[in-house]
């Protein structure tokens, strides 16, 4: 009997200071690693058939009871379906959903000028190149952000934790267009590690 054929897996960098779209599949495995580690991914995921049905980080929570899912768990949708599976963190589990992406006026407060890339834009500039015409954006998924919250409820942003080679795994629930952004934050703040740096998208049928 002849060996089943090794699954394709499709691979998709994400630079530093950017961000990228690709459609998934129902029944597809995503990873996302972070190759020099330190770095904040911000993570997106909108239904292909109805782009206005997309991960929604409070209805998460809400049905998760968790400020984070742990891995077993579902992000669901702001309709309340579940969107993505999280079946394996590698990393030392230090992840957000509470934070918003950065935006201009962020990096302007920060002192990086109006031109600096943020998140906000490299989403929407995804989602352009993917056919979607929006200029809405979602709350996004934190992956590998390290903002604990204190017993007063004050949030703090330290530098993220992960290793080199540190990835999280999810399986899509949903046929979705899956967003990843590369955290741009490098002034005032040291989460990146000081700058943005690559993330890797692979996806196996």
């Amino acid at each position: 009997m002849p060996e089943a054929a090794e699954k394709p897996t499709i691979s998709l960098e994400v630079p530093g200071y950017s961000g990228r779209g690709l459609r998934v599949g129902a029944g597809a495995t995503i990873r996302v690693t972070n190759l020099h580690g330190t770095q904040i991914g911000d993570m997106f995921a909108l239904l292909q058939s109805d782009p206005e049905e997309y991960l929604n980080t409070a209805r998460t929570r809400l049905l998760t009871e968790r400020l984070f899912p742990t891995v077993g768990q579902n992000f669901y949708s702001n309709r309340q379906r579940p969107l993505l599976a999280f079946l394996a963190d590698t990393s030392p589990g230090v992840h957000d959903s509470l934070y918003a992406t950065c935006d201009t006026q962020l990096h302007e407060l920060l002192g990086g000028g109006e031109d600096h890339p943020n998140c906000h834009d490299n989403f929407l500039s995804a989602v352009k190149n993917l056919g979607l015409d929006t200029q809405f954006v979602p709350g996004p998924v934190n992956l590998f952000q390290n903002t604990p919250v204190g017993s007063d409820g004050q949030l703090s942003a330290g530098p993220s934790p992960a290793r080199p080679g540190d990835y999280v795994e999810l399986r899509a629930e949903e046929d979705v267009y899956f967003v990843l952004t590369a955290c741009s934050v490098d002034i005032g703040s040291d989460i990146n590690g000081g700058k943005s740096k690559p993330l890797l998208i692979e996806v196996s049928a």
